[in-house]
């Protein structure tokens, strides 16, 4: 009998514990908590209809194109970064940026080109970041990279961002509100890739998710300017603007759907559908369960994914940096094998690749002691830790 009960105790344990994880601590913030639900239109569907078309790439499961885009367009160019309360923020000049760079996901399709991938978690920019003594680059996360609660990213296939995925700055442009003018041209892009090495960590702080990215300090350090915090907060207008009031400093006012309207399906998806197969991999996609989408607990998730690792980069970095994830590209140390066409240029790293929430946060970034120097990306007991979830 008394086996029964502390089988009966310890099953109540566990209950309890998954039922947390996937609750959120405010209405306001419905990123925390909500499982992924990649392809599911959602509230977004009559949102984004006048700027783009629907691509239905398989059963329940949609894609946004934007259309009337410049030459040479990208996720994550037109815009610019500040820091916030939930790191780097994307603040974008684009009608639509305040969906299709704060939930989902960007891929470069072989036929129909830069398409959208939606998801209902709320971020404060899903992009992956590189860095040396000179640049600061910056990558739309893919969809195969699955965020989820206590875990951070996980990638559910091998990747590495293609080259023309990238925007590479120097550190001085870093913070332009016209930082699209100085992102260095393609041909420096392929070389940047080869030596840059990889950051970016994505934290759980409280009721947020946080884009730690590279240092806030060593981006300073690195282009000889400050770069204030600025406030976000909520309105009811969709779209991403900093407004600017004198009394009481520079604001981000950003629109987020509350949970009960990210989950309502329109009545009717006219979408069209593709005459060519999407080189997307949708089998290695985490889909909703059912066509529903309805909120599971990631905690579930296979978290037995390592981190790859390549060839050490020729560019100085500061001291315990990670290796970057990245193969050396052509001309350096190993080739890259091509992929279909010149959109597809990648290589792949051997194993699953994760971005594990940090054990600890601060709200300013953690000086660089004496002793022991730990990179931007954070240090190496962390990555091996895999990380802890924050309350």
């Amino acid at each position: 009998m008394k086996r029964i009960l502390i089988l009966v105790a310890l099953l109540g344990f566990g209950i309890g514990g998954s039922l947390a994880a996937t609750t959120t601590t405010s209405e306001g913030q419905v990123g925390i908590g909500i499982t992924a639900s990649f392809g599911d239109v959602g509230f977004f569907y009559n949102s984004l209809s006048p700027y783009g078309e629907w691509i239905q790439l398989d059963a329940g499961f949609y894609a946004w194109r934007p259309m009337h885009l410049r030459a040479g367009w990208r996720p994550y160019l037109y815009g610019r970064w500040a820091w916030t309360d939930y790191g780097w923020y994307w603040v974008s000049s684009e009608p639509y940026g305040w969906a299709v760079f704060h939930y989902g996901r960007w891929y470069y399709d072989d036929y129909d080109g830069w398409i959208w991938i939606p998801d209902r978690v709320w971020g404060p920019a899903w992009v992956e970041w590189r860095y040396n003594n000179d640049y600061l680059g910056w990558a739309p996360l893919p969809p195969y990279a699955s965020f989820s609660f206590g875990i951070g990213i996980r990638f559910t296939r091998p990747w590495t961002a293609p080259f023309h995925y990238w925007n590479f700055v120097r550190y001085r442009h870093f913070g332009s509100a016209s930082v699209y003018r100085q992102v260095v041209p393609v041909d420096d892009t392929r070389r940047l890739i080869g030596t840059t090495r990889s950051a970016g960590r994505y934290d759980v702080d409280g009721d947020r998710i946080v884009n730690s990215g590279v240092d806030r300090q060593f981006v300073e350090r690195q282009g000889f300017a400050r770069i204030n915090r600025v406030n976000v907060r909520e309105t009811g207008n969709r779209g991403d603007r900093i407004v600017r009031d004198r009394s009481q400093g520079n604001a981000i006012e950003v629109y987020r759907p509350n949970r009960t309207d990210l989950e309502r399906s329109p009545s009717q998806i006219d979408a069209r559908r593709p005459d060519r197969a999407t080189s997307l991999d949708l089998q290695r996609i985490e889909r909703p369960r059912g066509e529903t989408a309805a909120p599971t607990n990631r905690g579930e998730l296979d978290r037995s994914s390592s981190i790859g690792r390549a060839a050490p980069a020729t560019s100085a970095a500061p001291p315990g940096s990670q290796q970057p994830n990245v193969a050396p590209q052509r001309g350096q140390i190993r080739p890259t094998p091509s992929q279909q066409g010149m959109s597809r240029e990648k290589s792949v790293n051997q194993g699953k690749r994760e971005i594990a929430p940090s054990r600890t946060r601060t709200d300013t970034p953690r000086a660089v002691p004496r002793t022991k120097k730990e990179s931007p990306r954070g240090s190496e007991p962390e990555r091996r830790d895999g990380g802890r979830r924050r309350g």
